[in-house]
């Protein structure tokens, strides 16, 4: 989900936008003394002008197509299920509701694991929609001994709650749902709200 550069500047303790965006910053800046440079180069001005552009845009746009900002990463957006559990999480807990053998849920593992950290208080709980214990024990290894992994007692409204969606990503305060996202909304807006949550 993040490159090592991003991943170094999380550890430095910027946040997850300010370690998104930083990167396409410096690369701007890049872009901007190749630009000086190239301006000195004396050439036909029909020639000189879009070789500026070139080497002005090309840091960026090359930073850009490896790791490009997603919607998530613009915008908040969570949705409001209308879905009620029977037994919500107690206290203040982000459920993640994965379903065994999916890719894009085993791919959420490397945010937790930096999330728990960053937030004492905010517990994380992975929910599993159906009994695979292959897949329980292959995402036990790759979490945090503080994240906990669950059957869902109730799949089918779990999976309501979900909307279909894995992973999805469900906040509950003290048994009341306060926010939720689809793997397609969650971003960095959504991380650095989770990260401050308390």
């Amino acid at each position: 989900m993040y490159n090592s550069f991003e991943t170094i500047l999380l550890d430095l303790g910027f946040s997850w936008t300010l370690a998104k965006y930083f990167p396409f910053f410096l690369a701007l800046l890049l872009g901007w003394l190749f630009f000086r440079w190239v301006k000195r180069i004396r050439m036909n001005k029909w020639i000189l002008f879009p070789l500026l552009a070139l080497v002005f845009c090309l840091p960026f746009v090359t930073y850009f197509f490896f790791y490009p900002i997603y919607q998530p990463d613009l915008y908040n957006q969570s949705y409001r299920t209308k879905t009620l559990l029977n037994e919500p999480p107690k206290g203040t807990t982000l459920a993640v509701v994965v379903l065994p053998g999916c890719p894009y849920c085993m791919q959420t593992t490397e945010v937790m694991n930096r999330l728990v950290k960053q937030n004492k208080n905010l517990k994380i709980a992975y929910y599993m929609v159906s009994e695979d214990p292959i897949a329980k024990q292959s995402l036990r290894k790759k979490l945090d001994k503080r994240i906990a992994i669950r059957y869902t007692k109730d799949a089918t409204l779990w999976m309501l709650a979900a909307e279909g969606v894995f992973p999805s990503y469900l906040l509950f305060d003290h048994q009341q749902l306060k926010r939720a996202w689809h793997n397609t909304t969650f971003g960095v807006l959504a991380l650095d709200e989770l990260r401050a949550y308390k």
